[in-house]
């Protein structure tokens, strides 16, 4: 299976000039963070969420967390800049049907601002059953929202595959 540190280094080496996973330090709720950081990991919550709907399946099988700003997989938080600094210099081999899906999601993401991104998945059900207990990080059970993704994402789905 394809995890989500392969999945990460997809996204950035598709922002060579690191224009959007940036290494700016910024705060939201209370919470200091790099904004590629953030970006990042609500980029593989979107790929992630989306292709459960779509394929019925995981995208990867790492977990997601329930932090502040929103999911996250902790591996990707807790290594960013050293993902961010290898994924120019790796050559990323993923099958071109999950390139293909990638791209879409990079396309349909780069306009929004953190902020926005962060208050998408503030929104979230599978988010929000669990974010009281962010202190601990709780795992998120995406598989669970499988039902409520296919029609969250409904529309989404529909213009990806135009």
């Amino acid at each position: 299976m394809i995890t989500a540190k392969e999945i990460a280094k997809y996204f950035l080496s598709k922002d060579s000039n690191k224009k959007l996973f940036n290494g700016n330090l910024v705060e939201f709720n209370g919470r200091k963070a790099y904004e590629g950081n953030i970006r990042l990991n609500k980029y593989l919550y979107f790929a992630q969420t989306v292709f459960l709907a779509k394929y019925g399946k995981l995208l990867f099988g790492d977990d997601f967390v329930a932090y502040d700003n929103g999911p996250v997989v902790k591996e990707i938080v807790e290594n960013y800049p050293s993902i961010q600094a290898s994924a120019n210099k790796e050559n990323i081999v993923l099958p071109i049907d999950i390139q293909e899906f990638l791209d879409k999601i990079y396309l349909s993401l780069k306009d929004a601002s953190c902020e926005e991104l962060i208050e998408i998945t503030h929104e979230d059900s599978a988010w929000k059953e669990v974010s009281d207990r962010t202190y601990y990080a709780p795992i998120i059970n995406l598989e669970k929202y499988k039902a409520k993704f296919e029609k969250q994402y409904r529309g989404i789905i529909k213009v990806m595959e135009i």
